[in-house]
């Protein structure tokens, strides 16, 4: 049996007052006429905890706030809960541990490693969570198929009416049946299983193109393969060795390039140093023709005329100045120091027209010399580029081509050689395969046989109780099963067939009736198999609807009445008794000890007449 859960009472605040509706002892009962609003209370019951498919209805939306008091194995908590807002956080808070921090929690969330409302109450009564494929149960669908029994489905849909998935899981849980080693062995198991398939499959495609002819044989595509790399390593050493060449060839090369390059730099140096020269002997030669004229004009002095009139002078005695007439002072003439400085400077001139001639003679040389040596390493460049450079280069280029010729005819071999020999490296992926799913396989039956033999006992013993229970309710059961695999439930009545659920009348006592059995069996088998984690909390709305006060029908309602209350009487392991809190159309048919009754009727409702809570 799993931790008990007792609720204490129901508050609410509606406009700052804080109302409350309180459960005392095991069995409660909300007795009032339809439409009084007794399932609005059982809805409500449980909204605090942070429930997503609990109804809101109009008295819960008008409370500020809906708060809890509960016990779970004598533990005391109270959760709160927003009335208009369902969307806003859950308040949890531990009553006997006042200096522990609240717990702020969401209802719903989509962040990793955040625990919701729902999965913390959810780990207080020690259930796991588990999912198969895309159905997950949480506390939503545990209140559903084993903690409560609502009104709209208890007389026509098995245990709430949850989806098949989701009861099938939620009772694996609460029966202790829910193994994740299991199902992860089962997950391998298919898992393997669609590997080895897989594998299968492809090699039977590939024996499809051996037969046909578009794979071909591995022995000949290996040995093409291995003679293609013989020549391809024997290319690649040929292109290395005409790399090097090459190499070498270019630094040659550019080694002659350099000298011409030299030379070249040199011829134009003397060229210009020539051109400086015949420039230079130009110049003095025009220099030297004017001192020789000049000397010449002192040497053969023409015709001169006066200074003032013009008129050519007369001749005169030596010693005198042909203008005047007087005799020279200085004793010396100076037309003959005239022509002395005139034949000076021209000789002057001469010698140094004579070095400047042997300099320019010398350039001109020079030029000849550097533009042979110039036009020697133009050829010497030119001839080793043609003779030996672009022999070189053409044979590396052709190297290095059928290098990479033969390189993608390795490649596209291997590719032929890896199709070819896919079909021997498949076969030894199907063989490891199956290998594997086969252990795959035999891990998970062995597994899911100790499994199945532990699920048939608990469903076996689940059995026996629910006859038990049925047969209190309704003395007619002969027989009743419970299916191990998906729980659906088979009663025998004397002088009838074998009915499940579905088949069991059109609606009405005898499907309450299974529910309700199953439901208090569920927690008898719960007493006596530490495994079973079931809360013992049961909530039943309208369990006597469809069932009379006279006759056969009286009598039933009056055996179902005892066996709701009897199952209070058994105490759960932590010490507390299940409890029950049910709601009914009339009030009870007599007194029961330690049973109560909360009348709502329409002028005496639930929310409303409350009591205020007090302080």
């Amino acid at each position: 049996m799993g931790p008990s859960f007792v609720i204490e009472r129901l508050e609410f605040q509606r406009d700052g007052v804080w109302y409350a509706r309180y459960f005392k002892g095991l069995v409660t009962f909300l007795v009032g006429h339809s439409k009084s609003g007794k399932s609005t209370a059982i809805e409500a019951l449980l909204y605090p905890l942070g429930l997503t498919n609990a109804t809101v209805m109009p008295e819960v939306r008008a409370c500020q706030h809906v708060r809890l008091v509960f016990r779970v194995s004598g533990t005391r908590w109270q959760a709160t809960r927003s009335g208009p807002d369902p969307r806003a956080r859950v308040l949890v808070k531990n009553l006997d541990t006042p200096d522990e921090l609240e717990h702020s929690l969401p209802v719903t969330t989509t962040r990793a490693g955040e625990s919701t409302a729902g999965a913390f109450i959810q780990d207080l009564l020690g259930l796991p969570a588990a999912a198969r494929g895309t159905t997950r149960v949480g506390l939503d669908e545990f209140y559903g198929t084993v903690m409560a029994l609502r009104q709209n489905t208890i007389s026509s849909e098995f245990l709430g009416g949850e989806k098949d998935t989701a009861r099938i899981l939620a009772l694996e849980v609460l029966l202790g049946l829910w193994n994740k080693d299991l199902a992860g062995l089962e997950k391998n198991a298919s898992e393997t299983e669609s590997r080895h398939r897989a594998a299968r499959s492809a090699l039977n495609q590939f024996n499809k193109l051996r037969d046909s002819g578009a794979v071909a044989d591995p022995d000949s595509v290996r040995a093409e393969y291995e003679q293609k790399q013989r020549e391809h390593l024997a290319a690649a050493e040929r292109w290395k060795k005409a790399s090097d060449l090459l190499t070498v060839a270019v630094g040659e090369h550019g080694r002659l390039v350099a000298l011409h390059k030299a030379a070249e730099q040199q011829r134009r140096k003397t060229a210009k140093q020539a051109e400086t020269a015949r420039t230079e002997l130009s110049s003095a030669a025009a220099d030297q023709a004017r001192a020789e004229g000049a000397l010449n004009a002192l040497l053969n002095p023409g015709p001169q005329g006066c200074t003032r009139c013009g008129q050519d002078l007369p001749e005169r005695d030596p010693g005198l100045c042909r203008q005047c007439g007087q005799t020279h002072s200085g004793g010396e003439d100076h037309r003959e120091q005239q022509i002395a400085a005139a034949r000076a400077k021209a000789e002057q001139l001469k010698l140094r027209n004579k070095g400047l001639r042997e300099a320019a003679e010398a350039a001109a040389r020079a030029v000849e010399e550097t533009e042979k040596a110039a036009g020697g390493a133009l050829t010497a460049r030119d001839s080793y580029e043609q003779d030996h450079l672009a022999p070189a280069r053409k044979a590396t280029q052709q190297a290095e081509k059928e290098a990479h010729g033969l390189s993608r005819d390795v490649a596209q071999l291997k590719r032929r050689l890896d199709d070819a020999d896919f079909i021997r490296a498949q076969e030894k992926v199907v063989e490891t395969a199956k290998e594997t799913m086969e252990a795959a396989q035999a891990a998970r039956d062995a597994a899911k046989t100790a499994h199945d033999v532990r699920r048939k006992d608990v469903t076996g013993r689940w059995s026996a109780f629910l006859l038990d229970r049925l047969r209190q309710i309704n003395p007619a059961v002969e027989t009743a099963s419970i299916d191990p695999q998906d729980f659906t439930v088979r009663v025998k009545e004397r002088g009838e067939p074998v009915k499940t659920f579905t088949d069991i009348s059109v609606g009405g006592s005898p499907k309450v009736a299974t529910n309700i059995a199953v439901l208090l069996s569920l927690r008898d088998l719960g007493r006596a198999d530490p495994a079973v984690r079931v809360p013992p909390l049961l909530i039943i709305d309208s369990p006597l609807a469809g069932l009379g006060s006279t006759g056969l029908d009286h009598e039933t309602s009056l055996r179902l009445i005892d066996t709701l209350i009897s199952i209070a009487d058994d105490p759960s392991p932590d010490g507390y008794a299940c409890q029950v809190i049910a709601a009914t159309n009339d009030a009870l048919p007599r007194a029961y000890p330690g049973v109560r009754e909360i009348h709502i009727t329409a002028e005496q409702r639930f929310f409303d007449d409350a009591p205020v809570l007090d302080s």
